[in-house]
């Protein structure tokens, strides 16, 4: 969430992926060497019917509670472009834990969406829980917001692990971004995320796994297809992963990461060449 960095409401963020990192291994890597600003206990509650029509929709409602604070969140996907997420998206305060149905329909969503929230047809359909700590890093005009959550994603009796790094532009440039984001996950054994939580929950509903997905046609779908496999909702996969990285058709990369992969491992330099990888026209 970002309500004074983008009045136009779109969120902008770069996220990877993390094993085995604490809060003081973020601190030691900023290039500022930060402290954090807080860590607080998030309770997220998303919201849809039961086979999921508003995720299909590229919709996203949930309430969120950070300590005794509660707010309604709505986010509309944007396209794709490479590793950055870029969403419209809206805040609201609410004084209780559950939808605001007139604060909703005046949103420009799709009618079909706004169909589902008049006949009260949402329900609660997972659960996110993690501890969130922030750091704020200033390097001259630039602003980013680096939080790291810790928690699991819960649904239909099942359960997946949370551990992530986001970065979240206030003021400054997209590169400026990219370029704190990979200077931090050199040090760090991480890679390029693509899964986002309410993904995460909807994976939990079906049962199902992202090794289940039909394989790409692009090589930036392998790319993605490489972060899932990496993700602990699909094990990790580390033989489906190689797979994608040889679809990837970077000799070097193959070369480079392919034993360390296999091994179960993220070796130095994978988030950096993934999120580079991302941006270009592939």
């Amino acid at each position: 969430m970002n309500p004074r960095s983008t009045p136009d409401a779109i969120e902008l963020e770069l996220k990877f992926g993390l094993r085995d990192v604490t809060v003081a291994d973020i601190s030691a890597a900023l290039i500022s060497g930060n402290t954090p600003l807080h860590t607080r206990w998030l309770q997220n509650t998303y919201y849809d019917t039961a086979d999921g029509v508003l995720h299909q929709m590229g919709v996203a409602i949930r309430t969120r509670s950070i300590d005794q604070q509660h707010e309604m969140t709505v986010k509309i996907r944007e396209p794709d472009e490479g590793g950055l997420s870029r969403r419209q998206e809206w805040n609201f305060p609410i004084d209780t834990v559950g939808l605001n149905r007139q604060q909703l329909l005046a949103l420009p969503l799709p009618e079909a969406a706004h169909a589902l929230i008049q006949s009260d047809a949402l329900q609660p359909v997972f659960l996110n829980q993690f501890h969130r700590t922030d750091w704020l890093v200033v390097e001259g005009l630039t602003e980013i917001m680096v939080s790291l959550d810790c928690g699991a994603v819960e649904g239909n009796g099942g359960r997946s692990s949370v551990s992530e790094l986001e970065l979240e532009l206030i003021t400054g440039t997209v590169e400026e971004l990219i370029a704190v984001g990979c200077h931090l996950t050199d040090q760090l054994p991480a890679f390029m995320a693509v899964i986002s939580k309410a993904e995460r929950g909807e994976w939990l509903l079906r049962g199902g796994s992202p090794v289940m997905a039909p394989d790409p046609s692009t090589v930036r779908g392998w790319l993605y297809r490489l972060s899932r496999m990496l993700d602990p909702l699909a094990g990790p996969n580390s033989t489906e992963a190689v797979r994608a990285l040889a679809q990837c058709q970077d000799p070097v990369a193959i070369e480079r990461f392919t034993g360390a992969l296999l091994a179960g491992d993220l070796p130095q330099g994978l988030a950096r060449w993934m999120v580079d990888l991302s941006l270009k026209d592939v």
